[in-house]
C-alpha cells in the first residue's frame, strides 16, 4: 500500500469531519471525511480524493480509532491499492451526518438560495431586488422547506412560487445598452464580460465599443456602480429590454 497514515489519527478532529460507512462482507469499514467535501461528490462533483478523505486511513471503528488491518483490506476489496479501498468505501458506503453538521449544512443552503433569489429576482412594484432579509422572512412565512443536498437553483423556482403568496417578485433578467470610451475600453470589457452575457458587440471607428449585456436585474445597481467608478462615470449605459418568467 501507497500511503503512510502513521500516527495521523491522534490529530483527527472527528468534531469537524464526518464518516463515510460501508458494510461488505460482513466487516463494517469506516473513512474519515470532510463531510462538504463528500456531500458534493455523492452528488456528483468531481473533487480529487486527498481533498476529501483524511489519509486515506480505513477503520473498524473510527471512533474507537480501530483500524482495519492490511491484510483484511486486501482480502475484502481484492486489491492493495489505498486509494482504489478508499474510493469504493466512499462511493458505496453511507455519509454519517450529525445533526450540527446537517444544521449547517441546512444553513448554508438557505443562505444560497436567499442570494439566488436576490440576484435573480426583482419586486415588481419598484424594480429593484428585495433585501436579502425580507426573502428569508417570505420564505418563514410561506413555510418552505429546504433540501440541503440539492442545488440552490434547482429549488429557487419552486421557492419563488411559494413565497409570491406573501410578497411580490418575479424572475427576471435585464439587457443592457454599454458604450464605452476608447480609454477604458480594455478594463471594461473584462467587468461587462463578468457581469453577464455579451449577446452583442461592436467597435466604432473611433475605438468606442458598444455591447448589449444580459444579466440578473438583481446584479444591475451594483454593475452600474462598478463600470461608473471604473470609467469615471463616461460610460453610457441604458436598459434595451426587461425579461421575466
Amino acid at each position: 500500500m501507497s500511503h503512510d497514515s502513521g500516527e495521523r489519527r491522534q490529530f483527527i478532529d472527528l468534531e469537524k469531519k464526518a464518516l463515510v460507512r460501508y458494510t461488505y462482507r460482513n466487516q463494517k469499514f469506516e473513512i474519515i471525511v470532510d463531510p462538504e467535501a463528500a456531500l458534493n461528490y455523492k452528488k456528483g462533483e468531481e473533487i480529487p480524493l486527498n481533498d476529501i478523505v483524511e489519509g486515506y486511513m480505513v477503520f473498524h471503528n473510527a471512533t474507537k480509532g480501530e483500524k482495519a488491518s492490511e491484510v483484511i483490506l486486501e482480502q475484502t476489496f481484492e486489491t492493495d491499492s489505498e486509494e482504489e479501498i478508499v474510493k469504493i468505501i466512499l462511493e458505496k458506503g453511507a455519509l454519517q451526518l450529525t445533526q450540527a453538521q446537517r444544521k449547517k449544512l441546512l444553513k448554508d443552503k438557505i443562505d444560497e438560495i436567499i442570494n439566488f433569489i436576490h440576484i435573480h429576482c426583482i419586486n415588481p412594484q419598484t424594480n429593484k431586488p428585495h433585501p436579502p432579509a425580507r426573502i428569508e422572512s417570505a420564505m418563514d412565512e410561506a413555510g418552505v422547506n429546504i433540501d440541503y443536498i440539492l442545488p440552490p437553483e434547482k429549488q429557487a423556482k419552486d421557492i419563488i412560487k411559494q413565497i409570491q403568496a406573501v410578497i411580490p417578485i418575479r424572475l427576471e433578467s435585464v439587457v443592457l445598452a454599454v458604450k464605452v470610451t476608447p480609454d477604458f475600453t480594455g478594463p471594461a470589457f473584462s467587468l461587462v464580460a463578468g457581469a453577464g452575457e455579451i449577446i452583442e458587440d461592436q467597435w466604432g471607428n473611433d475605438g468606442t465599443w458598444y455591447a448589449k449585456i444580459e444579466m440578473p436585474s438583481g446584479k444591475q445597481a451594483d454593475f452600474l456602480d462598478k463600470i461608473n467608478q471604473l470609467t469615471k462615470g463616461k460610460a453610457e449605459v441604458k436598459i434595451v429590454e426587461r425579461k421575466s418568467e
